[in-house]
């Protein structure tokens, strides 16, 4: 995949939170899509500690950066996909900013993160790949955008809103909360979405539920992307769901 988090035909296998529930698991799978759980960090607290935004960064060109303690596990997990996985060289633990290293939102085009305490591989990655980099204080960078197209995120974060704005990126500001995150007072958006195709983007939920519901429609119709529920409850953040090769 090209640009990271920004398929142009159908995804064929995505990672998500190995907590996943069975009927979102089961919608994706009818969707035609491989389902990667993901496996347990030992040094992340546990609301966070299956995300796949935390320890895994796709940088583009198929390309994706692996914290180095989970390397092996997705080194075989996606052995059958046409992945390049670069083992990371920072290790994560619990306590912020020692859990951010992976956590950026690259379209290919810019990248919004926290150049500071990312991993050096990433960094290397991204600017080889002459990737504009949209510098933030926002160490969640990933968990707090959702990427709508290679210049258009949606964010409940002023921050990253701001500076993403300045670099010309389309941005759609929401309100804070009104996600589920177990174990925390609330999730963000970024955490409960992720794109599968150059016309749809899913949802761990129904976005109705949310105050900027029908914004967020409508910022997704000027891009002619369709949102796709995959429960009709409210929104659960699970660490971004994870494009990792489209089929064509």
């Amino acid at each position: 995949m090209e640009g990271p988090n920004v398929p142009y035909s159908q995804v064929r296998a995505v990672i998500v939170d190995g907590r996943i529930s069975v009927p979102m698991e089961e919608r994706l799978v009818r969707m035609g899509m491989d389902v990667i759980k993901t496996v347990r960090h030992p040094r992340l607290y546990p609301a966070v500690s299956y995300h796949p935004d935390l320890v895994v960064c796709p940088v583009g060109r198929g390309r994706m950066v692996v914290a180095p303690e989970m390397f092996e596990y997705y080194k075989r997990a996606l052995a059958p996909y046409r992945v390049r996985l670069i083992k990371g060289e920072k290790m994560l633990s619990g306590n912020y900013p020692m859990n951010i290293a992976y956590n950026i939102a690259s379209t290919g085009k810019k990248a919004v993160l926290y150049s500071r305490h990312t991993d050096p591989a990433v960094m290397r990655e991204l600017k080889g790949n002459n990737t504009e980099l949209v510098e933030v204080k926002q160490g969640y960078a990933k968990c707090s955008t959702a990427i709508v197209s290679e210049n258009a995120i949606i964010t409940s974060d002023k921050g990253i809103a701001r500076k993403s704005g300045e670099k010309g990126v389309d941005v759609l500001l929401i309100r804070s909360g009104h996600i589920r995150l177990e174990g925390l007072d609330y999730g963000f958006i970024g955490g409960c979405c992720g794109r599968i195709s150059e016309d749809y983007i899913l949802f761990t939920g129904n976005i109705s539920f949310h105050p900027d519901g029908e914004l967020i429609k409508n910022f997704l119709k000027k891009y002619n992307i369709c949102p796709v529920g995959l429960h009709d409850h409210m929104l659960v953040d699970l660490g971004s769901i994870v494009p990792v090769v489209e089929k064509n």
